[in-house]
């Protein structure tokens, strides 16, 4: 009898229940917005909102099982008809009061677990990750990107009673993050994706990303890695330490377990194909992925080198790779209105990955003919290295027609801009109209960090086309 009751989920975080007692396993929510019938709902004090604040709301869409401090326990009148057959958890901090029900439930279900980071490509190479193993295993990931102890916690719990592999998403802006995940959540075969300059604030340097990522190999249950062979700091690091691991490394690099020969991105009516040829154990495997971004070479890489170490076969890796999707505001193309392409890549940005959506771009149009246009947020987090990061995103600008640049991270350059820029720095600056629904023959490129809401740009455009 694998489920978890309320009042064992009670005793792990050393708290109290309240009213029924209830089955644990269901979808948990943070976000009293977000909540539906029979959901549980974490009421977590954070820097601005008070999630207590909300647990009426929550209770009205469908809620039965709430976590909630012992401190704000003592406001709420449980004899209330509101509260009739609802199931209260009171612990002294719902946070690590969540982590501490997660890690035992994890331990009662006790599957293989995959835990995937680095600076770039998490969330996509854990969705072909998962999308491979379903081939074979009963499998259960993130709905989103849910890379904090929160949302690790929240999809644990989330956790079918059979699944056999979970995977998991673990993000920092600090060191000890992943340290304090992967104690509570011990991965056995961990996937590092690459090192690159992001969250600078907080680690200081790329040195300091490096230490904060292999926080990840600090786990007590570690078998396997999976990297980046052609990252050098990460590849010098794996091989000096962690001897006794099984290593799989992928890259173009001749020394790489899993070699990527060639990789190329064909556009038709349709959308992109990420055409791809790896060389492992001395055979060749190609694989045609509809993915946009040569940088998707190595995501596709550690799902198929997943598949390799979990043995399933070519044929069913290949199904499972050539039926997978882009995800949202991570490489998505939309075709508009005069043959114009809206790439969709609103949800982050760093310098790597802004590099390359940005080189993607100009390959596209030098080889379909198209003309290049380009909406950037600033990049953030990245400390004193930031105004050096956003020059060399301007100096990569000189061929495209027209740009338009939000935030603050784009002024104090010493810069004057190139007449094909334009700059703002807020969101209510910029005009309503870009004149971009116009464009013939183009390709827009929407990308910048998630909290200029560049979204918005993206449904415009598509909002403009579908009336036509």
């Amino acid at each position: 009898m694998n489920f978890m009751l309320a009042s064992e989920a009670a005793t792990c975080c050393e708290g109290k229940l309240y009213g029924p007692n209830v089955k644990i396993i269901r979808t948990w929510k943070c976000d009293s917005r977000e909540v539906c019938l029979n959901d549980a709902f974490v009421a977590i004090k954070g820097a601005t909102v008070d999630g207590h604040m909300y647990i009426e709301d929550a209770i009205k869409n469908g809620a039965k099982l709430m976590l909630v401090d012992s401190s704000e326990m003592k406001k709420i009148d449980i004899t209330n008809p509101v509260f009739f057959d609802i199931t209260f958890i009171a612990t002294d901090d719902t946070v690590q009061g969540l982590a501490k029900i997660a890690q035992s439930y994890l331990k009662r279900i006790s599957p293989k677990v995959i835990g995937i980071t680095g600076s770039v490509g998490k969330t996509t190479t854990r969705e072909l990750v998962v999308s491979v193993l379903k081939e074979r295993y009963r499998v259960h990931g993130a709905i989103r990107s849910f890379n904090t102890v929160i949302g690790c916690s929240l999809t644990v719990l989330a956790m079918p009673l059979d699944t056999e592999i979970l995977v998991l998403e673990f993000g920092a802006n600090h060191f000890g993050e992943i340290a304090e995940m992967v104690n509570l959540f011990l991965p056995e075969t961990v996937i590092i994706t690459a090192i690159a300059p992001a969250h600078l604030e907080g680690f200081g340097s790329v040195e300091g990303v490096l230490r904060a990522k292999l926080e990840i190999c600090s786990s007590k249950s570690i078998k396997n890695i999976i990297y980046n062979a052609d990252n050098l700091r990460l590849n010098e690091s794996l091989l000096n330490d962690y001897k006794n691991c099984n290593k799989i490394s992928i890259g173009y690099e001749n020394n790489a377990s899993l070699k990527i020969i060639k990789a190329k991105i064909l556009l038709n009516g349709l959308g992109p194909t990420l055409c791809v040829e790896y060389l492992y154990d001395n055979n060749s495997f190609i694989f045609e992925v509809p993915l946009f971004g040569i940088q998707q070479a190595y995501n596709v890489g550690y799902a198929f080198a997943t598949g390799i170490l979990f043995n399933i076969c070519k044929e069913k890796i290949e199904k499972a790779l050539e039926s997978s999707q882009s995800i949202d505001g991570r490489g998505i193309l939309s075709k508009i209105r005069g043959n114009t392409w809206v790439v969709d890549e609103a949800y982050n940005a760093n310098p790597s990955s802004m590099k390359a959506a940005i080189d993607n771009v100009i390959n596209m149009g030098k080889n379909y003919n198209y003309k290049l246009y380009a909406v950037l947020g600033g990049m953030r987090e990245l400390g004193e290295a930031s105004v050096d990061c956003h020059k060399e995103i301007i100096s990569k600008l000189i061929c495209f027609e027209k740009v338009v640049l939000l935030g603050e991270e784009w002024y104090h350059l010493g810069l004057t801009m190139p007449e094909n820029i334009r700059s703002y720095k807020s969101f209510n600056e910029m005009p309503s109209d870009l004149e971009l629904s116009e464009i013939s023959n183009g390709i827009i490129l929407i990308k910048g960090s998630n909290s200029y809401g560049l979204k918005k740009i993206v449904s415009q455009l598509m909002e403009v086309s579908a009336l036509d």
